[in-house]
């Protein structure tokens, strides 16, 4: 990577985690529905434009984190030892991202009691996780549906999105201590693959 290259990257990197920073500190402290755009750029120190090079609304902000869990669960499904089925490899895939939200069940991302609040507020699911959602599971499927050429895409499409909605269901409660709510959403998923593979002649987890 020539070296010009390689300084623009890092300062887009840098730039993205500052307006992360500032946003989790202004939604933390005085609220996401009273902080603004100009306000998280403002304590970024960059210009509102440059925001939006980066997200697409202050709500977007929220799940910045998806794009990293999502690599984390890629390399899991890339892992699996041969012999291992798409609805195991499903299974293991959404696990993962819920390992990847917590260390020793230490929740490690500030934003996850103000997602709960706009998930709640909002009364479903917000845009922008709808949209980083489809995106996450597309990938998913392409890398299960890589490991075996064969795979009925919708029969696993249908699975992973059983399991996902699963987890996104535990996640919107959020009354339990972390890694309570972990535990709850491993749980989830299982239920989720029982229920999915009992109902549609696909080899019991």
């Amino acid at each position: 990577m020539p070296r010009s290259t390689g300084l623009r990257e890092h300062k887009r990197r840098m730039t993205r985690e500052a307006i992360v920073r500032a946003a989790t500190e202004l939604f933390t402290g005085q609220g996401f529905a009273r902080t603004t755009v100009a306000d998280i750029a403002g304590r970024a120190g960059v210009a509102p434009r440059t925001f939006f090079l980066h997200f697409a609304s202050k709500e977007d902000v929220l799940f910045h984190h998806v794009e990293r869990y999502v690599e984390i669960a890629l390399a899991r499904v890339a892992a699996l030892p041969d012999g291992t089925t798409p609805w195991e490899a499903v299974q293991r895939a959404v696990e993962s991202l819920v390992d990847a939200l917590n260390v020793a069940g230490t929740n490690i991302d500030a934003l996850a009691p103000v997602r709960v609040q706009v998930a709640r507020e909002s009364g479903g699911m917000p845009p922008s996780l709808a949209v980083r959602l489809h995106g996450v599971q597309t990938r998913i499927l392409d890398a299960i549906r890589a490991r075996h050429p064969g795979l009925d895409p919708v029969r696993c499409a249908a699975h992973l999105g059983a399991c996902v909605g699963a987890v996104s269901a535990v996640a919107s409660q959020g009354e339990e201590p972390p890694s309570a709510r972990t535990d709850a959403m491993r749980h989830a998923i299982v239920l989720a693959s029982a229920g999915f593979t009992a109902h549609s002649g696909a080899p019991t987890l």
